[in-house]
């Protein structure tokens, strides 16, 4: 024999979720005047244009073993090479592509018959086959439908059975409960009301749901890869939630500015009220790049973050809405017979869409056509960096992104754990940089469009149509800027740089997300939106608070590395915060920004 290695993924005597240990037992049976040592390469079929890595040797020294991980969540090609003492070349032995299950184990023989390469043979052996790593997600779904219908149930018997609600009333509240609706009216439901004013609850659904998955993505998402953010281009679940509150934001702005021109409120007082916010987010945003053990040393104090792309957002969205205030005096004032009012909820904002549409184009020009003082980097790059091409741009990670964000910040002041680091071994980029917020701000005009079209159109037709022409729309534009493809379009979608392809994907099925939530809840009331609905309602503490209290019992705990302990525990970290945003709603606390 000449070499055993033997790969695991996550195996027993040590678990290590998501990626493949390599074990390399040497054998000093082969000659060693002719073959200086073995050596492992390894490639991830996720890795875009990147080169075979070597992991391991295989060296002519008796006993020696050697330990070495790589990166495993997608398809891992293996290579085997012997180099040559005489003339310093390689020769290829055998190659494996493996894709591991969880706890699985193999064994790579290689074998030689003699002393020349001609003899020698791989042979791949399934030690373990493993187990179904996407089993506890099912465990999961089967357990949170049982606990959701237990619920249901036992909220009917005990408003059944209490003495001060007679059943007629219990029924109504489950009916209600559960979104069906009423037509009852119970005696404190008017109070209800006054403390809770009408509004569409789809919208605190959605902004409910998108924090809710941020937060059990942000804590783990049970170590599953779809569950993480992209490692450059492409799409997870995890890159969809930020950019839908950016766009949930924008369609609760265009109610507030509605009704603000309404009443005919002071826009020196409006924009006080907008800047004091914004203030108020971008210190909150630097509070929490502090919590959770990252230091509060001022040296190195990350200065973009979430809530800072939130209220530079905010801040240029909120103030153009403030300024261009005639669309929505138009769009109330008459009802003109010509053929453009069809289109009001558009035509009478141009002026609006005219920045919207100018900062997304400076944001592509100045990506792909400025170019920048960065050593080795080439106008227009937009890639991983690293290892990606070879190494060629090993320090462009992000292009003329990462450039700004160092002009500005230093490299200091920016994240330094991108997504990228592991597979493409790069320095990273900032994913809140400031040349992204330009986009961030197109996604939230995109989302302030949605909430016109609720204010202008009073029919659900018409809404729900608008929102599905949107949707297509801007389907259709991202998947050509993309060429449909993840790596090769015009224009890849990338959350990292929060490229223009990125924020109309997002876009496209935010409005697909809203038409849904809006004709399930609000229209058809099959469902009052719970849980959901409590987070979307205290957003800004819940998101805080768990960024912050992250690591504190009984939030989390240390659990083993296996899919099912991690799914676990960051299902509960999750649910433990929509506990809380619960218990806010139903005892009345409700805190803003």
């Amino acid at each position: 024999m000449l070499a055993l290695i033997s790969i695991s993924n996550s195996h027993r005597d040590k678990i290590d979720v998501g990626n493949v240990e390599i074990n390399i037992k040497e054998y000093p049976t082969y000659d060693t005047t002719r073959h200086a040592q073995l050596t492992v390469l390894a490639q991830n079929s996720d890795c875009w244009k990147c080169p075979f890595i070597e992991i391991g040797h295989v060296s002519p020294v008796a006993g020696n073993r050697k330990n070495v991980t790589i990166h495993a969540n997608h398809t891992t090609h293996l290579k085997l090479t012997v180099a040559h003492e005489e003339n310093s070349s390689t020769h290829l032995l055998c190659a494996e592509n493996v894709s591991a299950s969880e706890h699985a184990y193999y064994q790579w023989i290689v074998r030689s018959s003699g002393d020349q390469i001609d003899n020698v043979s791989c042979e791949f052996v399934t030690k373990y086959s493993g187990v179904d790593g996407y089993m506890p997600i099912l465990y999961m779904f089967v357990v949170m439908t049982g606990l959701a219908l237990l619920w249901i149930v036992g909220k009917q018997i005990y408003q059944r059975r209490v003495g001060f609600i007679s059943s007629s009333q219990g029924e109504s509240l489950v009916r209600a409960d559960l979104g069906t609706g009423s037509t009852n009216t119970l005696p404190n439901q008017e109070t209800e009301q006054k403390r809770k004013p009408n509004r569409l609850k789809s919208l605190d659904v959605f902004r409910g749901l998108s924090l809710t998955i941020m937060i059990f993505v942000n804590y783990g998402g049970g170590k599953y890869w779809f569950f993480a953010h992209s490692s450059w281009n492409g799409l997870t679940v995890a890159d969809l939630v930020f950019p839908w509150f950016i766009f949930i934001m924008g369609t609760a702005l265009a109610f507030v500015f509605s009704s603000h021109h309404k009443k005919g409120k002071s826009k020196l007082k409006l924009l006080l009220q907008i800047i004091i916010r914004c203030v108020k987010l971008f210190v909150l945003g630097l509070m929490v790049n502090t919590a959770g053990g990252r230091g509060n040393d001022l040296n190195q104090l990350r200065i973009p973050g979430v809530l800072q792309r939130f209220s530079l957002t905010y801040l240029i969205v909120a103030v153009t809405e403030l300024v261009f205030a005639g669309g929505y005096i138009k769009q109330i004032a008459t009802q003109d017979a010509k053929w453009y009012h069809r289109l009001r909820d558009v035509i009478y904002f141009w002026p609006n869409w005219t920045i919207a549409i100018l900062l997304l184009l400076i944001e592509v020009i100045v990506t792909f056509f400025v170019p920048y003082n960065m050593s080795g980097c080439p106008t227009g790059y937009v890639g991983p960096g690293g290892i990606s091409e070879d190494g060629r741009y090993f320090n462009c990670t992000g292009g003329v992104h990462k450039y700004i964000d160092l002009m500005v910040f230093s490299y200091d002041h920016i994240y330094q754990h991108g997504t990228c680091k592991n597979l493409y071994q790069c320095a990273g980029t900032d994913p809140e940089g400031l040349l992204g917020t330009l986009s961030s701000i197109f996604l939230c005009f995109l989302g302030v469009q949605a909430g016109r079209i609720l204010v202008v159109y009073s029919s659900v037709k018409d809404r729900v149509f608008r929102w599905l022409i949107w949707a297509v729309g801007l389907g259709t534009i991202a998947l050509i800027l993309s060429h449909g493809s993840q790596n090769e379009g015009w224009i890849p979608i990338n959350k990292n740089l929060w490229s223009a392809s990125f924020v109309i994907a997002l876009g496209s099925m935010a409005f697909l997300l809203l038409s849904f939530l809006y004709l399930v809840i609000d229209v058809k009331e099959i469902w009052s939106g719970a849980p959901f609905i409590y987070p979307g309602m205290n957003s800004i503490f819940v998101y805080v608070g768990s960024e912050t209290l992250e690591d504190l019992i009984p939030i989390s705990f240390a659990v083993s590395q296996t899919h099912l302990a991690q799914l676990f525990i960051n299902l509960w970290s999750t649910a433990f915060w929509v506990i809380v945003a619960a218990y806010m709603y139903y005892k009345d606390i409700f805190i803003s920004v």
